[in-house]
């Protein structure tokens, strides 16, 4: 049985908290504007997954690793951090985000 699409949300935690949640949803929202359509119109709203990364460097490399990978997924700058990367939004399945733990 095929595994649904997910929507996998990946944020920093050397953010405050309830700030990674905000950060978060920016990025499910870019993902709406900017990523693959019919990946987006196939998750249909349905599960989101919130997992962290410890810090700006991981977060490069997990946008490095998807890229690598060829998978859709559209970034968040927070424009109150000057532009930095705060979160990322992918769907998917979940295979390549086994080892990292929900926020």
């Amino acid at each position: 049985m095929p595994i649904e699409p997910r929507m996998y949300v990946l944020v920093r935690k050397d953010l405050a908290e309830t700030y990674r949640l905000v950060q978060g949803s920016h990025a499910v929202v870019a993902y709406s504007i900017k990523g693959d359509l019919e990946a987006y119109k196939a998750w249909n709203n349905g599960t989101i997954v919130f997992l962290g990364v410890r810090g700006m460097q991981a977060f490069t490399l997990w946008a490095l690793k998807l890229q690598a990978k060829g998978k859709s997924f559209a970034v968040w700058n927070e424009p109150d951090m000057g532009n930095q990367p705060t979160a990322l939004a992918c769907i998917d399945t979940g295979e390549i985000f086994k080892d990292l733990r929900t926020v």
